[in-house]
């Protein structure tokens, strides 16, 4: 056994200057340890939530440029690390989804007066199918509604297309409830796909941050910084859920406007521009982000839900 802080390290044999090897970072310890020390080690490895991590998230609310600074400087180690706060914060956000019972997408049609009948109609375009006493629209980080398409406008629609006198009225109908069925086919996609679709799409905006701010730092500077950028924008989702979740039903693009404020404080700092340097950066960053990487990815997913046979019929009508 090594006596703690003399002689040389167990593990590199570098001379010791104390319980920890400055070379390899070795615990020298003496072993066997009390239980005590044991179980406190074995929680700390093992939970995703300690001292260190509730320091951080109050760093990155009251202070967000801080955090990127000590990261950037290698003064880090009183915060939690970059990928650990990552899985926390992404873990928290998904947690709150199910708390809150909020769906991140939901195509809704609803009826209106459920004292009278609905009607539909197929428009001569032979794509639109219009609603009477119904209403239909997307929902972004609100509470699920169940059923999220009414019955009464299945069967409108259906009753529609029985009695439709034109081939392409019918398959206008049809489609549309077909249409309906692989927007909840979506929505359950999205949400089951969200977490792993994460580690994927982050490289891209760490890339998208490049020749905005400087292709010449390293690639890994720019991870660290979409990391933040994830945390804080899952942080604000995390709110606006619970909030939501008491009945406010805020949409979620008000989420913008403070994470433009977050990303403008912590942009000028870690990458030393101007405030007005980063807004327009941040602005810049977040259409193509939008355009080039999310919105591609959403299409993908729906594009999965797709029903090509049913498509097909629709199309060639």
């Amino acid at each position: 056994m090594t006596v703690e802080g003399s002689g040389a390290c167990p593990a590199c044999r570098a001379t010791l200057h104390g319980r920890w090897c400055h070379r390899c970072g070795q615990d020298t310890q003496s072993r066997p340890r009390p239980l005590r020390d044991w179980a406190a080690e074995a929680f700390s490895e093992a939970n995703l939530v300690d001292g260190r991590t509730a320091r951080t998230l109050v760093a990155l609310a009251a202070r967000p440029a801080k955090l990127l600074e000590a990261y950037r400087d290698g003064a880090g180690g009183l915060y939690q690390t970059p990928t650990k706060l990552f899985i926390v914060v992404t873990a928290v956000f998904l947690l709150a989804l199910n708390f809150a019972d909020v769906r991140l997408y939901q195509y809704v049609s609803k009826v209106v007066d459920p004292g009278q009948p609905v009607t539909a109609t197929a428009d001569p375009d032979g794509t639109t199918v219009h609603l009477e006493n119904a209403t239909q629209g997307e929902l972004w980080m609100q509470r699920r509604v169940e059923p999220a398409v009414d019955p009464a406008v299945t069967a409108a629609i259906q009753t529609a297309a029985d009695s439709a006198t034109t081939e392409r009225d019918r398959q206008n109908l049809i489609y549309d409830i077909q249409s309906n069925r692989e927007q909840a086919i979506f929505s359950d996609r999205l949400a089951a796909w969200l977490p792993n679709m994460l580690w994927l799409l982050m490289p891209l905006y760490a890339l998208l941050l490049a020749p905005l701010f400087g292709p010449r730092r390293l690639l890994m500077e720019h991870l660290v910084f979409a990391m933040w950028a994830h945390v804080t924008a899952f942080g604000l989702l995390t709110l606006l859920a619970l909030t939501n979740k008491l009945g406010a039903a805020i949409p979620a693009w008000p989420v913008v406007f403070p994470y433009l404020g977050y990303f403008v404080l912590a942009a000028s700092r870690y990458y030393g521009v101007s405030r007005i340097g980063a807004l327009w950066r941040g602005v810049a960053h977040l259409a193509l982000y939008v355009g080039l990487v999310l919105i591609p990815a959403a299409i993908f997913v729906a594009f999965t839900a797709l029903d090509f046979d049913a498509f097909a019929a629709f199309y060639n009508a």
